[in-house]
């Protein structure tokens, strides 16, 4: 009997992952909360858990989260060989180089998941309306990549203008680069 693959994934990924997911594929998805970007220790101690809980050590876990989501990650994942694309961020992971080219400009890339996400990540930060305001206004424009799976509402869009106070554009996320990434991690 095979060991099914055993994937600890951002909960960022959650609709997209599941778009491209194969249904007949032998995944085990444990989710770590998005917002524990924002709490490096905590993101490590739940990364530390899903792999201890999975008592997989050969090789059959894979961990669905940036290089740059937590400086250890590799240190992290080692000890149960655990597979990591390489890639800096979930961005990365959706759009591949095509990041550069849409980055120009000083622009902001996020999904409609981080954009829900972020009342939870000010709540881990401490941060109120002006903080934010603080760390996103150095941006010209946010651009909200969608693959169309559970789009913003008009009113969570204005909501998120109102946060933010930076102008917000929508552009179609075709998840090919990512379900090839999916299908190289998981083999």
């Amino acid at each position: 009997m095979n060991t099914p693959n055993i994937l600890i994934a951002c909960r960022i990924f959650e609709k997209e992952l599941q778009a491209v997911l194969s249904h007949d594929a032998d995944t085990e998805i444990l989710w770590v909360d998005a917002s524990l970007h924002a709490d490096l220790p905590r993101l490590e101690k739940e990364l530390m858990e899903c792999l201890s809980s999975s008592n997989a050590s050969d090789g059959s876990v894979r961990i669905l989260f940036g290089k740059g989501c937590h400086p250890d990650i590799d240190l992290i994942g080692k000890e149960y060989r655990a597979k990591i694309p390489q890639v800096k961020n979930c961005i990365e992971a959706f759009l591949g180089e095509k990041i550069k080219e849409l980055e120009k400009n000083s622009t902001m890339i996020m999904t409609p998941g981080w954009v829900r996400a972020w009342p939870n990540i000010m709540k881990v930060l401490g941060w109120d309306e002006v903080d934010v305001r603080i760390n996103l206004g150095r941006y010209h424009r946010i651009l909200i990549i969608d693959a169309g799976l559970d789009p913003l509402t008009d009113e969570e869009i204005l909501s998120f203008f109102d946060l933010v106070q930076v102008p917000i554009e929508i552009e179609h996320l075709d998840l090919h680069h990512f379900r090839n990434l999916i299908s190289k991690l998981l083999e």
